[in-house]
This record gives structure tokens, C-alpha cells and sequence, in this order.
């Protein structure tokens, strides 16, 4: 009977333990701008605008837009005041053969900071987070200039 009792009082300790450690490691996600599908926080840089996609494989307007978004990013006024970052969200699956134009698999916390009503969703923030710029559905090659024009003269002093 003492032995039953034992069991059942390090079962309880133990999952009180590993309930705590989850609460914590969830409680800290909020610190990251962010996280890819294992809630490691997505690397991001602290000297160029960030031009966050949120994706979707099956979305045929979304694979239509990232060689827009790709070529204008590539171009001299832009490609040293900004930065890539995709989110697919129908797949656990991301891609990173193109290392400036890496795409991850995205996490529900990122949701919670940058809503996304629909793909492609993109938002072009500062290296802190601040939303700058977002852009709802498919952006054609003209506006995308337009929006990340906007975005520099709004975030004008990162660069300065």
C-alpha cells in the first residue's frame, strides 16, 4: 500500500514539474517577434526593415507574388534596407534554398502578434516589431515599390 501511495506521489510531482517547464516555455514565446514550428524564435536582423509573408503552399496567388516579391527585394534601392522572412501556414514543411529568401513553417504565436485573414498576407515591420506597412492579398510589382517606399518613410530613422 506505502509503495502505490510513493508511485502516486512522484507521478503527481513529476507532472507538476513538466506542467511548470511547459507554462514557462510558453510564457516566453511572447518575447519573441517570431517563432518557427517549434517555438524557436526566427532569427531576424537589427539593421534592415522586415518584410514578413505569410503563405500558403496551396495558394496559387501566394506562389504567383513571391517571384514579385523576390525580384523587387533583389533591386539596388531596396536591397540593403530590407529583409525577408515567409510563414507558410498549411505546411510543416518550409524552405530554405534561397538563404535571403528563407520561408518557415509557421506557429500559432505568430498569429497572435500578425493576424492573417487570408493569404498572402504580408506585413513589413521594424526589427522590434512595429507594424509599418500591411499589405492584405496578392500585391502586384508597382504597389509592392509603393509599400515599401511607404514603409521607409516611415521607419526613417533606422536608417539614419
Amino acid at each position: 500500500m506505502i509503495r502505490i501511495f510513493l508511485f502516486f506521489v512522484v507521478f503527481a510531482l513529476a507532472n507538476l514539474s513538466c506542467q511548470r517547464e511547459e507554462k514557462a516555455e510558453k510564457k516566453d514565446l511572447h518575447k519573441y517577434i517570431l517563432v518557427d514550428k517549434n517555438s524557436n524564435p526566427i532569427p531576424l536582423p537589427e539593421d534592415k526593415l522586415i518584410v514578413v509573408n505569410f503563405l500558403a503552399y496551396s495558394c496559387s496567388s501566394c506562389m504567383k507574388e513571391l517571384p514579385v516579391i523576390k525580384k523587387v527585394l533583389r533591386e539596388k534601392d531596396y536591397r540593403k534596407k530590407f529583409s525577408f522572412i515567409g510563414i507558410v501556414i498549411d505546411s510543416d514543411k518550409g524552405d530554405f534554398s534561397d538563404p535571403d529568401f528563407p520561408i518557415y513553417p509557421g506557429h500559432k504565436q505568430n498569429f497572435v502578434r500578425f493576424p492573417v485573414p487570408g493569404t498572402p498576407t504580408t506585413y513589413i515591420i521594424t526589427p522590434k516589431g512595429k507594424k509599418l506597412v500591411i499589405i492584405y492579398g496578392a500585391v502586384k510589382e508597382e504597389n509592392f515599390r509603393r509599400f515599401l517606399d511607404d514603409a521607409l518613410r516611415k521607419a526613417d530613422s533606422y536608417f539614419k
